[in-house]
């Protein structure tokens, strides 16, 4: 796949020119056209620049979905300045660790309160700008670089801080117009914006779409179930959703009990973040639901890296209990499945996947170390300085090209979305000062995975689990927070020291909710 390269930013402003009155946000708050997201992002870059923000500069994003978020992330980069979006709802040491590692300087709230109650929790002096259109809305568009800093986000830590994952513009145009060919999206679309806006898959939902000249439809936060979402997604004629495959999963399971048809004008679902069943897919396909697009990848290959779609013929005889293929590769994307010598492996053999091109993340932001382990150089590309970025997961590639998952190669899992080091899990609750061994888990039941802490504590200060778990909550997001945290005289050990799993209790298994 050829394009002339046009950074994102600069395409969403001639997308505006050519057509302003187009609605480019739909929110339960209200519509933005094209024109008016583009004078509002214009007048934030302006008070942006004015305080100093610009190429290279992380600016924190702490607004709620809709209208603030859209203004907000595009007036950072019309400004020249790199996203870096937070969850004002996490941890305070959270945000102070974000904060401190990216170096950011600058950040965009709703008020002057926010700013304040901002610079209290993380500790450090930020100016702010907010996203309504007080300053001249007529500035330029920055210019920026191919291998300019586009977002910085952090994702879960194998030594207990998180990782700061640092993207170029030509990192996220290759994304957004590889998927946009991929979706089919055109200015006729209106796609469901269902990521927190700390999640990098709300970038994918939101950029292809406003790149195309389509409309990003946001949702309320309390929309929850998929029975809830569906009289929304009709209501407001959505065409294409994103959701993590455990939710559209339940959607999916419920989809021949419904009291009502699939939305009408729903033509594409994407899902992702999380191994599916195929046997969900027979089930959706058969009630008449829409195509499904299986998406993979990783905050590191700038979100999707590869893609699944069976044809309606290819469910046919399937096994439902088998794992949902992960596909083949975007456009100029490489995928290798390598063995430990870094040699292909055959179809049929697994290995790691490797993933390079130019879906590649810069890599981690200010850990040049961590970079160099993961990102490493691409013995089969022929361009200098090429790198491919050890995924940790093993794969399986079959005879028609199509990759298959087989698990983790490490003690990373999947928590509703997340990417989560077990690790760091277990560094969150090994802080508690009654803690004096820990070591978490992912058990799986109920269908979507979850977290059980295993400790042991100081007889000396004795703690309840739940108040263990209610201090992991005050420093750690909730994809962190154990569900369970069983107490235990000591962790079972091998005679050599070594944890000894197989000897670990069974965490409970909670009752499942009543419809």
């Amino acid at each position: 796949m050829t394009w002339t390269h046009t950074p994102v930013p600069l395409r969403i402003a001639q997308q505006a020119a050519r057509t302003p009155e187009a609605v480019a946000v739909s929110s339960p708050t209200g519509d933005l056209t094209y024109r008016q997201l583009d004078r509002r992002a214009r007048s934030l870059a302006h008070d942006l620049r004015s305080a100093g923000a610009g190429p290279e500069h992380p600016v924190l994003l702490g607004v709620r979905r809709g209208a603030d978020w859209a203004v907000g992330l595009l007036g950072i980069w019309y400004a020249g300045a790199a996203l870096l979006p937070v969850d004002l709802a996490a941890p305070d040491e959270r945000l102070r660790t974000i904060v401190a590692a990216s170096g950011t300087r600058h950040a965009v709230v709703p008020t002057h309160e926010d700013a304040t109650a901002l610079r209290r929790r993380c500790g450090a002096e930020l100016f702010w700008a907010a996203t309504r259109e007080a300053a001249p809305a007529d500035g330029p568009v920055a210019e920026v670089l191919p291998g300019t800093l586009a977002y910085v986000l952090f994702t879960s830590g194998s030594t207990g801080v998180p990782k700061p994952v640092a993207v170029a513009h030509a990192s996220l145009e290759h994304q957004a117009m590889a998927l946009a060919g991929r979706y089919g999206l055109t200015g006729e679309d209106r796609v469901l914006q269902f990521a927190a806006p700390a999640f990098d898959v709300s970038l994918e939902e939101a950029v292809p779409t406003w790149c195309t000249g389509g409309t990003a439809v946001f949702v309320a936060d309390n929309v929850l179930s998929p029975a809830e979402l569906e009289p929304v997604l009709d209501g407001r004629g959505v065409t294409v959703v994103n959701l993590p495959t455990p939710y559209w999963a339940q959607w999916a399971r419920d989809v021949d009990r419904r009291p009502r048809p699939l939305p009408a004008a729903l033509r594409l679902a994407v899902i992702g973040s999380d191994a599916g069943r195929m046997a969900d897919l027979v089930r959706w396909s058969a009630a008449g639901g829409p195509p499904v697009v299986s998406s993979y990848g990783l905050t590191e290959s700038t979100i999707t890296a590869t893609c699944y779609e069976p044809a309606p013929a290819e469910l046919a005889g399937r096994d439902g209990d088998a794992v949902i293929p992960i596909g083949v590769p975007l456009p100029d994307v490489h995928a290798h499945v390598l063995d430990a010598a870094l040699r292909e492996t055959p179809a049929g053999t697994p290995g790691e996947l490797y993933l390079g091109g130019p879906c590649l993340a810069r890599g981690y932001h200010g850990r040049p170390g961590l970079t160099a382990e993961r990102f490493v150089a691409d013995p089969f590309s022929g361009e200098p300085g090429a790198r491919m970025y050890r995924t940790g997961d093993r794969v399986v590639r079959g005879p028609d090209g199509t990759l298959a998952f087989l698990g983790r190669s490490d003690d990373q899992v999947k928590i509703r979305g997340h990417r989560v080091e077990l690790k760091e899990a277990e560094a969150a609750v090994a802080a508690h000062p009654a803690v004096r061994d820990v070591v978490v888990r992912a058990v799986h039941d109920l269908g979507e995975p979850r977290l059980a802490a295993y400790v042991a504590l100081d007889p000396a200060t004795p703690a309840r689990p739940e108040e263990i778990r209610d201090f992991v909550a005050g420093r750690a997001p909730g994809y962190l927070v154990p569900s369970h945290v069983l107490v235990l005289d000591a962790l079972p050990r091998t005679p050599g020291g070594k944890l000894d799993p197989r000897a670990l209790p069974a965490a409970p298994v909670p009752q499942p909710a009543h419809r």
